[in-house]
């Protein structure tokens, strides 16, 4: 056994004890789950946004699950706040600067506040503004980074898609407004199709600097903004260098660990002799890059993606490479079996380069899902030493943790086992205190959508 496996087992009990399962059940479907601290007592509790998707006028609804003095969490909700039919989405904010956070429930008009106070949530505010943000949202999400103390006074400012850019708001008024490449298309079919796409916003902090500036990216451009108001913006054009490409992705995080967010570019290209090269840029100072990249990674024979992580607890991001080949064998197995294989390459960012070859691969085996289901996976550090493990589905009603290793990337057997329903969205989260990481796992469209399974490590 791996010493990751035996402070896993450390973590659980001597006597072997599995992780805790805690299933939690909702009225109607559950589509997104969210965490925080919403009574003020130290503990993190689970939110779930609800919605009968069929139901006319539509039913949703937000549910709360306060965790208990032992950290667990009961089966039926503690509180409920119903959401009107137009609601689109809902996040988490610090709206009056003194916590806990107030749920923000967002259309394309404007928002209402509420509070959770003396046991039931209160209406506490609202502000009305327009937005590209939907109305009447059949399956609802919250919106998990759309909430930032920007100006570093204690109060979170919402990050709101508008028709130009990205509006600033706050409950009290609008911040600013910050121009992005906001791509909007309308289609004539039967139907009149109309469509947004936003790019992802990292908000970052400059040197000598106390409000946060914004970095913006598309397919296509990373546009930043910063200083007064925002208004100080520059555009970096993102390389796509492969020719006859037919898709191409891009990700930011501060990889180098100097504070700046670096850019990560995927490209596409071939079906049967499908190519993906990935390309990495680091930010040596703010607002753009350099013309060369410094690592570039090509994978043959299967879909491909990037995934940015810290494998080995150095607390810089690493490059785990996800793949499923399309080879002859996967498809026996998805068609005959019911299986699929996924393999992984990790490339350890060693502060300069991540190195002509992977540091380490793994092969994993999956149940394939049927459907609107898919395969629950997630990342995370499930054994509180540090490293990185991974949580899949290994069949349908089971869940396993293969621990991260020093000499590899994963171990070779599981350290830890849990039936639970393993198609759905397992998402990594910390909320009973400990090193180690926990599970919240939820199944949007599938025939266990009205529950929710947190597993505590």
């Amino acid at each position: 056994m791996g010493c990751a496996c035996l402070l896993l087992a450390a973590l659980l009990g001597a006597a072997g004890e599995s992780p805790q399962v805690f299933a939690l059940s909702a009225r109607v479907n559950v589509w997104d789950v969210e965490k925080g601290d919403m009574n003020g007592d130290g503990r993190t509790d689970v939110l779930l946004l609800c919605s009968d998707e069929e139901a006319s006028p539509l039913d949703k609804e937000v549910l709360l699950f306060l965790a208990d003095e032992a950290g667990g969490y009961p089966a039926s909700p503690s509180a409920t706040l119903p959401l009107p039919e137009m609601s689109g989405a809902v996040l988490l904010a610090e709206c009056d600067g003194t916590p806990p956070k107030e749920v923000v429930v967002l259309d394309a008009y404007g928002a209402t506040v509420h509070g959770f106070r003396n046991g039931a949530f209160e209406k506490t505010g609202g502000a009305r503004f327009p937005s590209l943000l939907p109305c009447g949202s059949r399956e609802p999400v919250f919106l998990k980074k759309a909430a930032v103390d920007l100006l570093g006074d204690g109060r979170d400012v919402w990050l709101i898609p508008s028709p130009s850019g990205l509006l600033l708001q706050r409950l009290d008024g609008p911040v600013a407004t910050v121009a992005c490449d906001v791509r909007s298309e309308i289609r004539r079919y039967e139907s009149t199709h109309i469509t947004h796409r936003l790019p992802a916003v990292h908000p970052f902090t400059l040197p000598g600097e106390r409000v946060k500036a914004l970095a913006f990216l598309s397919d296509e451009y990373a546009d930043f903004a910063s200083g007064e108001g925002w208004k100080e913006t520059h555009r970096f054009k993102v390389p796509m260098t492969l020719d006859e490409k037919w898709d191409a992705h891009t990700a930011m995080e501060d990889i180098s660990g100097n504070g700046l967010p670096d850019l990560v570019v995927t490209q596409v290209k071939g079906t049967v002799k499908m190519v993906a090269k990935t390309h990495v840029y680091l930010a040596e100072k703010p607002f753009t890059y350099p013309e060369t990249p410094a690592a570039e990674f090509t994978f043959k024979g299967g879909v491909s993606a990037p995934v940015l992580k810290d494998v080995d607890g150095d607390g810089r991001q690493d490059i785990v490479q996800i793949s499923i080949p399309l080879g002859v064998t996967n498809f026996i197995n998805y068609f005959v079996r019911g299986k699929i294989a996924i393999h992984s390459e990790v490339y350890l960012f060693n502060g300069t380069d991540f190195g002509k070859k992977p540091t380490f691969s793994t092969n994993l085996t999956m149940d394939a899902p049927e459907g609107r289901e898919r395969v629950a996976y997630t990342f995370g550090d499930f054994t509180g030493d540090g490293r990185l493990d991974v949580a899949y589905g290994k069949s349908a009603d089971t869940l396993v943790v293969r621990a991260g290793e020093e000499k590899q990337f994963l171990a070779s057997k599981p350290c830890a086992s849990v039936e639970v329903p393993s198609f759905g969205i397992a998402e990594p989260a910390s909320l009973n205190g400990n090193p180690a990481e926990d599970i919240l796992l939820f199944h949007p469209g599938g025939k266990n959508a009205k529950r929710v399974d947190v597993v505590l490590f």
